[in-house]
C-alpha cells in the first residue's frame, strides 16, 4: 500500500508531479528539475523529505549502545551535535547510512533512508540491552522538511525566535517557530545538496503550517518548492552516495571512501571485518563525460578494451552541463585523471575519473 507524507495536499495543490518512491507517493519536480536545481544553487528550496524513517533512543545506557552499532564516534559529541554513520553487519557490509543527533547524555535523534526503515528499526531493536534504552519509531508521528540553498538562512531566521547567529554545521537546535505557536521543532544545519541548508523536524499535523510559514517567509528570495528529481542531482554534483544504488549490505566502507567517519579506536559491528589499511580490489570512483551522452546506473565501465567496473550514480549535471556519475572499478583503474570508456546505449562514451565533489562553490 501506497504510503503518504502530511504534506501530498500540499503537493498537489502546488501542482507536482507525483511518483511512488520507495513505498511512498512523492513529488518527483515542480517546475522542472533543471529549474528547481538551479533555485537551490543561487537562491533557496524547499523538500518535503518525510518519507526517510525517524527513531528516537532514550534511556540509560543510549550512548553506550549507539556508539557500540556504529562506526563513528558516538562517545565524542556534543549535546546538540549532529553526526553522519552507518549500520553494518557483522560482515563489515553497509546495513544503511544514517545521521544521528545528540540531544541530552542519554537520549538521540536518529534519520534513516526510507527503504531501510522496517529493516533498520528491526536490527536496531534486536541489539537492545534488556535493561537498557528505548528505541521507538516517530516516523509517523513527525515530518521532515529541508530548506536548502544560499539564501536558506535568511529565510529560516524570520520564523524562528533567535537569530543572532547562524545554527553552526552539524548542530542543531531544539525551539519553537514563531508562525505556529506551540509547535516544538528540531532544526538542524546539515542537508543533502552541498548548499547551506536545514532540515526540520516537526510534528506531522503541523507540517502543512510549518510548510506554509517557510514559503511565506521565502516570498522575497524567490523560495521554490523542490522534488526529487533536483534533490538526486544536486546530491550527484556533491557525489553523495545513495544508498541502494552507490552502497548495499555488501559494499564495505573502505570501499567507498567512507572510511573518515569509521573510528578505528573503538570496537563496534562489524569492525573485525574491516581495516584502515584496506586497499579493497574495486573502489568506488567519480567520473566526468568528455563526450556527449547522460551516464546512467548499470553501464558498463572499460579501460583498454578490458571491462573494469560499472556506473552505479549517473546524470546531467545542471549546473556543469555534462553528464557525470559514480561507479565502482577496479583499484588499479582508479587513478584521478586517469581516461575510461562508458557504454551508453551500446556506444562508448569518453570520460576521465574525476575528484569529488564534482560540484565546488566559488569562494566570494
Amino acid at each position: 500500500m501506497i504510503q503518504r507524507t502530511p504534506l501530498c495536499e500540499v503537493h498537489r495543490a502546488l501542482g507536482a508531479k507525483m511518483v511512488p518512491f520507495s513505498g511512498w507517493e512523492m513529488p518527483l519536480s515542480y517546475s522542472g528539475v533543471t529549474d528547481e536545481h538551479r533555485a537551490v544553487r543561487v537562491g533557496v528550496g524547499l523538500f518535503d523529505i518525510s518519507h526517510m524513517g525517524r527513531f528516537a533512543l532514550s534511556g540509560k545506557g543510549a550512548e553506550a549502545y549507539l556508539d557500540g552499532i556504529t562506526p563513528g564516534p558516538v562517545r565524542k559529541m556534543s549535546r546538540g551535535g549532529a553526526q553522519y554513520s552507518m549500520l553494518l553487519n557483522p560482515q563489515g557490509g553497509i546495513l544503511d547510512d544514517i545521521y544521528v543527533y545528540k540531544q541530552g547524555s542519554d537520549r538521540f535523534f536518529i534519520i534513516v533512508n526510507a527503504a531501510n526503515r522496517a529493516k533498520d528499526f528491526a536490527w536496531m531493536t534486536g541489539r537492545l540491552p534488556a535493561s537498557g534504552p528505548t528505541l521507538v519509531d516517530v516516523s509517523g508521528t513527525t515530518a521532515l522538511i529541508a530548506l536548502q540553498g544560499p539564501k536558506s538562512w535568511e529565510v529560516l531566521v524570520q520564523i524562528i525566535p533567535f537569530g543572532k547567529s547562524e545554527i553552526a554545521l552539524r548542530t542543531f537546535v531544539e525551539t519553537e517557530m514563531v508562525p505556529v505557536r506551540g509547535v516544538k521543532v528540531l532544526i538542524a544545519r546539515t542537508g543533502y545538496t552541498g548548499e547551506k541548508g536545514y532540515e526540520l523536524v516537526v510534528p506531522s499535523e503541523a507540517a502543512p503550517a510549518v510548510w506554509n510559514a517557510l514559503m511565506a517567509a521565502g516570498a522575497s528570495a524567490g523560495i521554490q518548492p523542490i522534488g526529487l528529481g533536483a534533490r538526486d542531482t544536486l546530491r550527484l554534483e556533491m557525489g553523495y552516495l545513495l544508498y541502494g544504488h552507490d552502497m548495499t549490505e555488501t559494499t564495505l566502507p573502505t570501499a567507498a571512501g567512507l572510511a573518515r567517519f569509521i573510528d578505528f579506536e573503538k570496537d563496534f559491528v562489524g569492525k573485525a571485518a574491516l581495516s584502515r589499511d584496506a586497499r579493497p580490489s574495486q573502489t568506488l570512483v567519480g567520473f566526468s563525460l568528455l563526450a556527449n551522452g547522460i551516464p546512467r546506473e548499470g553501464c558498463v565501465i572499460y579501460s583498454d578494451q578490458k571491462e573494469i567496473g560499472r556506473v552505479t550514480s549517473g546524470n546531467f549535471s545542471p549546473t556543469l552541463k555534462k553528464g557525470i556519475g559514480m561507479g565502482y572499478v577496479d583499484a588499479r583503474y582508479a587513478e584521478e585523471g586517469a581516461e575510461i570508456l562508458v557504454s551508453i546505449r551500446g556506444k562508448a562514451a569518453a570520460a576521465v575519473i574525476t575528484p569529488r565533489p564534482f560540484y565546488v562553490k566559488k569562494k566570494k
